[in-house]
């Protein structure tokens, strides 16, 4: 899949509010040794989907202009493998410092939805993640269904069809 192409092209055919425009900053891909070093530092085999697309945009920043003024930095659409990592990791350390009940080694996070500490994930099972995109409710500690896969997770998520 392209994924370049299929998220510039869900920005594109979605509506925008008057005065705010939108666009995907995309980054180099990452190797696929950093991916295999990713999966060895979280016990998890990430989804197809999450390889291709971080093969091919290491991580995709979510820009802005208002009122057609300078492009800014609105938040991280999906994290660089770097970050996939080290967001993983805390959450790990945290349960096992006894600050979550929740054991997150059954989660591979991948992205945040900048409000209230939600997160998006993979589930883990025996091992390997599954392609279904879950979400976690910090507050209440809650993990629902989303979206069936990663790319229906884009499409839902840019044109506000899924929220949280």
């Amino acid at each position: 899949m392209n994924w370049r192409k299929l998220i510039t092209g869900i920005y594109e055919s979605r509506h925008q509010q008057p005065g705010i425009a939108g666009k995907p900053e995309f980054h180099p891909g990452t190797s696929a040794a950093s991916i295999a070093d990713a999966e060895a530092a979280l016990n998890s085999a990430m989804p197809a989907s999450l390889r291709s697309l971080l093969l091919e945009t290491n991580g995709v920043m979510d820009m802005m202009a208002i009122d057609g003024g300078d492009w800014f930095e609105s938040m991280w659409l999906l994290w660089k493998i770097e970050e996939v990592v080290e967001q993983n990791r805390f959450f790990r350390t945290a349960h096992e410092e006894g600050k979550y009940e929740r054991d997150f080694s059954h989660l591979v996070f991948f992205a945040g939805a900048r409000t209230d500490g939600i997160l998006f994930a993979f589930p883990v099972v025996d091992g390997v993640c599954d392609s279904r995109v879950v979400v976690w409710h910090p507050i209440m500690d809650e993990l629902d269904d989303l979206a069936p896969s990663l790319e229906e997770f884009l499409r839902g998520w840019l044109t506000s069809t899924i929220s949280v």
